[in-house]
């Protein structure tokens, strides 16, 4: 049994839209045993879009450059954390100290990265083991995709977008805050 934090809507950047997909939400639970489940489901034309191919469960670089779901954790002062999760089964993670600045990998676990299909909706749902993630418990969420289309077209989806071109890194995108997780 899990228990579901959060339900959101994702939102395409509006210089980007994305005929193929109709609906992307994202989930995030806590399961009984403390492991993470975070889900992203689109509903639309699946058919259309650029899937990676299985890949090993190891970190890779570069995930973005086609779809590819992320979530963004904020912590303490300017730093905040960066998971890609690729439909391929591989993953990144990355440590900012600042904007953009002082990248360096998380060593963290391999989550278990599952992807259904159909004709009409895909879901990506990543599992990640109790205290895998990099939160302090404090900052907030930031939950994203970058769509391709078989044509070639990207599509950058996110619960909320600054002025200007699509960038996950700005703290606008960080627009989750999760309800104290003792259920007070």
């Amino acid at each position: 049994m899990s228990r579901v934090l959060a339900t959101c809507v994702l939102q395409s950047h509006p210089t980007t839209p994305c005929p193929a997909i109709a609906a992307l939400g994202a989930q995030i639970s806590q399961a009984d045993d403390m492991s993470w489940e975070v889900q992203f489901a689109l509903m639309g034309k699946p058919g259309d879009l650029v899937v990676p191919v299985q890949a090993p469960r190891v970190h890779t670089d570069e995930l973005w450059r086609t779809t590819c779901f992320e979530l963004f954790i904020g912590r303490a002062g300017d730093s905040y954390a960066e998971l890609n999760l690729s439909p391929s089964g591989a993953f990144a993670a990355y440590h900012f100290d600042h904007y953009r600045t002082g990248m360096t990998p998380i060593p963290l676990p391999a989550p278990e990265i599952d992807l259904v299909g159909g004709r009409e909706r895909m879901t990506l749902t990543a599992r990640f083991p109790e205290d895998s993630l990099p939160w302090d418990y404090s900052g907030h969420l930031g939950l994203s995709a970058v769509i391709e289309e078989k044509s070639g077209a990207k599509s950058y989806w996110a619960l909320a977008h600054p002025p200007g071109k699509p960038d996950f890194h700005h703290r606008d995108c960080f627009a989750l805050s999760l309800p104290p997780l003792n259920g007070a």
